[in-house]
Formats: C-alpha cells, structure tokens, sequence
C-alpha cells in the first residue's frame, strides 16, 4: 500500500526546493569580498600593505551601472583568475568593458579559466583584453616591482 505525501509535507519540501533554488541563483550572482592577509619572511618589505584584488568567476557578470560596485573596490593590482566570460552564453564585449575600465585604476594581469579553455573566440578574447592594456600571463612569469623592489608574477593555461 502507498503512503501519500500530506499536504502540508508537500508545501514544506515545495517552500524547502524554492528556497534552495533562490539561494543558488543569488551565491552564483553575488559580489562577494574576502580579505586575506599574508605574511611571509619571503616577501619584500616594500610589498608592506600591498593590495592585490583578485577577480574570479564573473562569468559576464555586471555589479552595478558598468561594473561601478566591483571596480570601486580594486586596489594596488588587479589579477583576473579566469572565467571572465561564461562558455555557454559568452558576452566578449561584457568582459572588454570590465577591463577597459580595470586598467584605468590599475595594472590588470590574467590568466586563463576552465571557460575560456574551451573558448573558440579566445584568441579574440585575449587579442582585445592585450590591447586595452591587460598583462595576459599565459604560462609566463614576470618581475613586478613595487617601492624599488619585486616579486614574481606567474600566470598558467587552464
């Protein structure tokens, strides 16, 4: 004999599924700001209070009127970590604008992502952001020099 479901368990797994749903579609959507700190012996003491804003997984996001509460929020550099644009509903001119903007407050560097991998208008993609100014640190290593020392940057291919 089959046990049916009570109306009320229903609606809680109904409510339960929506909410679940909701926050999914809002984590995948947030701007979302973490702050790490590193100390090191190895670091330069010229790279005392150096700011590195990293930038992850915007898939062709936009926070706020042209990216305004993301780019107020960039520091000494700008890394951008891959996944700028989304694989299956790529926006190149979104992530142009992104970085057309991000280098007017600070050196920006990239690297690639898994999306940008499987990218057929990556050459485009990374074309476009070299010539807006962005450092494409493709399986490269470079010095940056900060208050008249330097570290090492290193960018490799997803």
């Amino acid at each position: 004999m089959k046990k049916r479901l009570s109306k009320k368990t229903l609606i809680s797994v109904c409510t339960l599924i929506a909410a679940l749903i909701i926050w999914t579609m809002w984590s995948n959507t947030a701007l979302m700001l973490s702050t790490v700190t590193v100390s090191s012996n190895r670091i330069p003491a010229a790279f005392n209070g150096f700011r590195i804003a990293q930038i992850s997984d915007l898939h062709n996001a936009v926070f706020g009127e042209d990216n305004a509460e993301l780019l107020q929020i960039l520091s000494n550099i700008i890394v951008i970590t891959g996944d700028l644009v989304d694989a299956e509903h790529t926006d190149i001119d979104v992530a142009l604008d992104f970085a057309k903007e991000a280098v007017q407050i600070a050196d920006t560097y990239y690297v690639t992502g898994n999306h940008e991998a499987s990218l057929s208008q990556y050459d485009e993609l990374k074309a476009e952001l070299e010539n807006t100014g962005v450092v494409v640190l493709e399986d490269k290593a470079m010095q940056l020099e900060y208050n008249g020392d330097d570290i090492t940057l290193i960018g490799l291919s997803d």
